[in-house]
């Protein structure tokens, strides 16, 4: 006999060690945490000054035109033949809905006015055009 341990005194661990598990998860959880706002990034449009422009708070649905003439339905592009039935699907010609119209202060003014007649003849009747507020302007100096 040998002096020492037997197989007897061997006993094999049956624990599972999650701490590799829990930093994989938490490094993994702070790359989605950084990464989802990147994500969701908007389109930038320069949209145009207007003095006369009012504030609507009211439902809405946004048409978008950007700098290069592609035009988007809440963030999502879609194509020129598409428009009028996307705006349609998703309820812009519901009774009482505005379509928001937007478009970029660059774009060509032939290209907003193709997306708003375009959603006119399709039966959308309530389009507005989206600006932002321009400063009043100071009142003229008088002569003396």
């Amino acid at each position: 006999m040998a002096i020492g341990s037997s197989r007897q005194d061997r006993v094999a661990l049956a624990e599972i060690n999650v701490t590799p598990m829990v930093d994989v998860m938490l490094v993994l959880l702070i790359i989605f945490m950084v990464s989802a706002p990147m994500l969701t990034r908007g389109i930038e449009v320069g949209l145009p000054k207007a003095v006369s422009g009012e504030e609507i708070d009211e439902k809405r649905l946004t048409v978008t035109v950007d700098r290069k003439g592609q035009f988007f339905i809440e963030n999502q592009p879609v194509i020129d033949a598409m428009l009028v039935d996307e705006v349609r699907r998703r309820g812009g010609d519901r009774p009482g809905m505005a379509v928001y119209l937007q478009g970029d202060a660059g774009v060509n003014y032939g290209r907003v006015l193709s997306a708003m007649d375009a959603l006119r003849v399709g039966g959308i009747d309530r389009v507005a055009l989206v600006t932002q507020p321009a400063p009043p302007e100071p009142p003229a100096r008088r002569g003396r």
